[in-house]
């Protein structure tokens, strides 16, 4: 290539460049205008994040202080990335390009550097809260005896496979992810084990010794699923000994209704999601068979019940997780267990709106995220159960989180009215209510994870 042809080879190619150059600058520059566009249009902005079950930012409120200190523009800096239209799917496009980064084995989200607090001895007993009059200083409406039939022990295979993620990660965070399922790692709190234990023996000598007082723990995945030694590196806690722990402090007169052990035994099945915090249905199950134990009664089989399936499930975990790739590939299906003498529940929500709806309702055309709510409508203050089967006038007041959305649906064939109470958002006097409703037992159920002196406090002043 002679000079003269190789100068006009040369700015050929520089033109060449500069066209792309452009081209590519205009092309960024529109995607820059477009996303512009798409923030200013304010009816597509979200106010409610289905994915993540909560209510995204509100446009702040306007104020001089607020101006002046620089609030203001950092709350509306949040509302518009908080609430940009498409947020959901653009999130989840962010996860699927950097899932193209390389191959993930496991992954850690959340916050870091917390710690666990040792877990003490069984040395002592949780004090009674002896602040207000327990209901023996006033009249009790006592119910009839109830005979109940004596539990059927049904044998149970010596040795059933072990589940166990047994693979030791490094320590990054809160939410770990291994096998494609998530986990959220448990930390054990000495003050919000010694409220809980508290709360329970103070309720109980409220509600004197006519009521039957059940105490169920039920633990999450972290401690079922995940080797002790998987636990431990992780600098998580045992749930199993912090179980131990609240009931050596609890009144001997309380009903403990241990779950751990058997949940373990069975931990090679779907006992928890793969993409949520929550136990499944048949974890709850095998929990409601320890529960017909120490109560006396004899548990159905699960199939006596009409199963119902809904696919398609992306929990809690999959949220936290910036919508983690490995989840979003291994979904869950929601399998429900319709109670066989009624289907019907009357909910109370929290705007007081009172409606009826089935217990466990079919969320086949639900989106992924909302599929958990199959069971008695999600969380809901006060949600009452009638089965017309049952006339021995038998009741009880359930008292949980979410957890005890799955559980429900199995106490429905054993009582003729279940009263069901989420003590975050309800608002009554539950002593008052179980004296005027005759109500026979009261069953608390609640996660390890939710074992908080906040929560134990929420759950006391329902009971003056």
């Amino acid at each position: 290539m002679n000079k003269k042809n190789f100068m006009h080879y040369n700015e050929n190619t520089k033109k060449s460049r500069r066209k792309w150059s452009r081209r590519l600058i205009y092309g960024f520059s529109a995607c820059i205008a477009v996303f512009f566009i798409i923030g200013l249009l304010f009816p597509l902005r979200p106010k409610n994040s289905e994915l993540e079950k909560r209510e995204l930012a509100q446009f702040p409120a306007f104020s001089f202080a607020a101006l002046w200190d620089g609030s203001f523009f950092e709350d509306v800096s949040t509302w518009f990335a908080d609430t940009f239209p498409f947020r959901e799917q653009l999130l989840s496009a962010q996860a699927g390009v950097e899932n193209l980064y390389g191959l993930k084995g496991e992954e850690i989200y959340g916050q870091t550097g917390q710690t666990a607090d040792e877990i003490p001895a069984v040395s002592q007993t949780a004090p009674v809260i002896t602040t207000a009059p327990t209901v023996t200083d006033s009249p009790v409406l006592t119910p009839e005896p109830i005979t109940e039939p004596a539990a059927e022990t049904t044998p149970e295979p010596e040795n059933l496979p072990d589940g166990s993620i047994h693979n030791i990660p490094e320590v990054a965070g809160t939410v770990y992810i291994a096998d494609n399922r998530g986990f959220e790692i448990y930390y054990f709190n000495h003050g919000g084990a010694d409220a809980y234990a508290s709360m329970i023996n103070t309720v109980k000598s409220r509600v004197g010794s006519q009521v039957n007082v059940y105490d169920l723990l039920a633990p999450t995945n972290f401690g079922v699923c995940l080797d002790e030694n998987v636990q431990e590196s992780l600098g998580g806690s045992s749930q199993k000994d912090a179980f131990n722990y609240i009931y050596g402090m609890l009144d001997p007169s309380v009903k403990q209704v241990s779950v751990y052990d058997e949940l373990v035994r069975h931990n090679a099945e779907y006992l928890y999601y793969n993409t949520d915090h929550h136990w499944t249905a048949l974890g709850a199950y095998y929990a409601y068979r320890q529960f017909a134990q120490v109560k006396g009664i004899t548990p159905h089989a699960l199939s006596d019940y009409t199963e119902q399936a809904y696919p398609g499930f992306l929990g809690t975990f999959y949220a936290y997780s910036n919508q983690s790739e490995a989840l979003k590939n291994n979904p869950d299906t929601v399998y429900a267990y319709v109670p066989i003498g009624t289907n019907d529940a009357t909910i109370t929500n929290a705007n007081g709106s009172t409606f009826v709806w089935n217990i466990v309702n079919d969320m086949s055309d639900s989106s992924a995220g909302l599929k958990y709510n199959c069971f008695i409508g999600g969380d809901n203050p006060y949600t009452e159960i009638y089965n017309p089967t049952i006339t021995d006038g038998s009741s009880c007041v359930i008292i949980k989180e979410s957890y005890g959305n799955a559980f429900v649906p199995f106490l429905v064939d054993h009582y003729q009215t279940i009263y069901v109470i989420d003590y975050r958002y309800y608002q009554g006097n539950l002593t008052q209510f179980i004296q005027e409703h005759g109500v026979n037992d009261l069953i608390f159920l609640n996660n390890a994870d939710a074992l908080s002196e906040r929560n134990s406090e929420t759950i006391l002043g329902l009971f003056p």
